[in-house]
């Protein structure tokens, strides 16, 4: 699927000086994960760099999606950002710990607490 047929819905949102972006459907191979890859360089581009994926309303998530999430958090990181992720699911949660991608992102289950995790990092 390419992203206009995508059922991956991201929305945007900013608290503070970062970019919430609350996903909604599947990132997948075949759908989604083009989406989010290129939501991720759009903010890049505009100067975005600290950005918190909600991941609270993605209903499936596959191992491609994961090695996007890792593509992307090291772009950002070389831009001098960070990603971090919120709500996972308890699916996804396993698959990330499976694959051991929660070593390289932080990941927080309230809002408030992933937002201020930032300003704690740029100290």
């Amino acid at each position: 699927m390419d992203v206009a047929t995508s059922t991956l819905r991201i929305d945007k949102r900013r608290v503070d000086d970062v970019t919430v972006l609350d996903l909604t459907g599947h990132i997948t191979l075949d759908d989604g994960h083009l989406v989010c890859r290129k939501k991720v360089d759009a903010l890049l581009d505009v100067g975005r760099r600290t950005l918190l994926l909600n991941l609270a309303g993605v209903t499936r998530v596959d191992s491609a999606a994961v090695g996007i999430l890792a593509a992307k958090i090291k772009t950002v990181r070389e831009r001098g950002g960070n990603i971090t992720l919120l709500n996972l699911t308890s699916r996804s949660a396993r698959l990330f710990g499976v694959m051991k991608i929660l070593l390289v992102f932080k990941s927080f289950d309230d809002e408030a607490t992933a937002v201020r995790s930032f300003a704690v990092s740029v100290l």
